[in-house]
């Protein structure tokens, strides 16, 4: 016989690598103090993703693509950040 659903969703690696992916991108655009926000945020975003794709892999994770879109936002933000630090003269 099947269990049925609880209806409580079980949030994975993936689903916070994307949530931290976007809360990253979001940081990168608010001047000033968002880099100190968002580079914390991205390599969260970056170590999640990186999580979510080997659950993946080994086959403990249903779905990749929330895992690797985070990772890429996380990564993508964390160029930002370093682009804008360098574009400003302001050492790390």
């Amino acid at each position: 016989m099947r269990e049925e659903p609880t209806g409580r969703r079980r949030y994975t690696a993936g689903d916070y690598a994307l949530t931290f992916g976007l809360a990253a991108v979001a940081c990168v655009l608010i001047p000033v103090i968002g880099d100190v926000v968002a580079a914390p945020v991205a390599v969260l975003a970056v170590v999640f993703g990186g999580i979510g794709i080997s659950r993946y892999d080994t086959g403990r994770a249903a779905k990749v693509l929330p895992a690797a879109l985070g990772t890429g936002l996380g990564a993508l933000s964390l160029f930002l950040v370093v682009l804008m630090l360098i574009v400003t003269g302001i050492s790390p």
